[in-house]
């Protein structure tokens, strides 16, 4: 599986050389959006497109009486490992994941860290578990489960998962959201599929497979380079559409918000549905799409999080403009009040994946998923941390899916209790 997943980025790589990533000034090739639609199905890549400098391993800025401090989560995509780690990169804990089992062929390991110190590991399409602080398998369940898991103040899950349906004659896979008990099992299930049409009317739909597909059969098609994935997806053995390709599921924290608008009000669902470019906010209790922005925006976003100043922050992986960037939203009046790009813009550039962090102090820390590294920087846009990731594999440096900072005191209390 590790042989598959290398020559995976390897194409990727290959891509992205031959001209997924090009300088600002020049054009876009005329096949941009073709090689762009033939990617959107791709499983995320485990490496870094770069040859590792090992030298440049750990923390290679740190700025204390600047950067916000606490211990920093994340965990290996191939390694099999979770850590925390120290301002300094040093190790305060390490959890060690279960193995790959021989049927298991849906990808990476994603882990989330729960504030007692028990982990809840997803192995893409196949697995949901809840670890310990000791890594000691609590419970497992067998389910389609990828991207995201978020805990509820009542102790339940929420879940991401997808389903593959024959739709309008092609393969296509459609995501949905699990509500599960403490202990893994099902209390219901929302389906996309299943509420299309809600969906529909409730988002911006020009990204949408039907707005392609209905643009073929007028015999217009202003998207017509889309169509690579849609007959990719029609052929036997092709890989399915990817129709939403949701990312993350997070319930909504206390925030000001909510004071004047309903729609934010704590314990509703933030979801981002990154192959149609935006995030929605779902009421919990029906998954009725209560509010959504940023078709026109956003281009494959990642990690959107409420702020308690009632804003948003999002990663905009900018997988057109060749460029990644984080963005803070005013969701009443639709106005990006803060943006962070690279200097310069291509020095950060993550295609797939992504995290952003607003942390105590103000600051910002920021996963160039990608490119295995992490960075924190002031709200003027100064870098005060930066760490690569150490995981090395093939002379590449390993790719991250996010990495969260904790307060100290939060991790040292379960510590002194393990």
């Amino acid at each position: 599986m590790h042989r598959k997943r290398f020559f995976i980025g390897l194409l990727l790589a290959f891509l992205l050389a031959a001209g997924l990533v090009m300088a600002e000034d020049e054009d876009l090739p005329e096949d941009w959006q073709q090689r762009l639609e033939r990617l959107r199905s791709v499983p995320y890549v485990d490496l870094s497109q770069t040859e590792a400098d090992e030298t440049d391993s750990s923390v290679a800025i740190y700025r204390p009486e600047l950067a916000s401090q606490g211990y920093n989560f994340f965990n290996s995509l191939t390694f099999g490992v979770a850590q925390v780690i120290d301002m300094q990169g040093r190790e305060v804990h390490r959890w060690q994941l279960p193995p790959v089992e021989e049927h298991e062929q849906g990808g990476s390991d994603f882990a989330f860290l729960l504030p007692g110190g028990d982990l809840m590991v997803i192995r893409k399409e196949s697995r949901l578990m809840r670890l310990d602080r000791d890594s000691r398998l609590l419970w497992q369940r067998d389910l389609a489960v990828h991207h995201d898991v978020s805990q509820a103040r009542d102790g339940t899950f929420y879940a991401l998962y997808r389903e593959l349906r024959n739709y309008r004659g092609l393969k296509v896979h459609f995501c949905g959201i699990l509500h599960l008990d403490a202990k893994g099992e099902e209390i219901d299930r929302w389906s996309s599929f299943d509420h299309l049409d809600a969906i529909s009317s409730g988002l911006d739909t020009r990204s949408f497979l039907d707005t392609i597909l209905d643009s073929v059969s007028r015999g217009w098609s202003p998207q017509g380079h889309e169509l690579d994935a849609v007959r990719t997806a029609e052929k036997p053995g092709g890989q399915p559409y990817d129709y939403f390709h949701m990312n993350t599921v997070s319930l909504l924290p206390d925030n000001t918000l909510e004071r004047d608008d309903d729609r934010f009000q704590e314990g509703n669902l933030l979801v981002c549905f990154r192959n149609v470019n935006q995030i929605a906010v779902l009421e919990r209790d029906t998954y009725r799409i209560l509010w959504a922005w940023g078709e026109g925006f956003l281009e494959w976003p990642h990690h959107p999080t409420l702020l308690e100043n009632g804003h948003f922050l999002i990663f905009d992986n900018g997988v057109k403009r060749r460029f990644s960037r984080v963005v803070e939203l005013d969701p009443l009046s639709g106005t990006i009040v803060w943006e962070y790009r690279g200097t310069p813009r291509e020095d950060f550039f993550s295609f797939g994946k992504g995290s952003a962090q607003r942390l105590p102090n103000g600051n910002t820390l920021v996963c160039n998923s990608d490119k295995g590294q992490v960075f924190e920087v002031t709200a003027e846009g100064e870098r005060v941390w930066l760490w690569w990731n150490p995981f090395i594999r093939n002379g590449r440096r390993e790719a991250l899916y996010r990495m969260i900072r904790w307060p100290a005191e939060t991790v040292d209390l379960w510590l002194r209790g393990s």
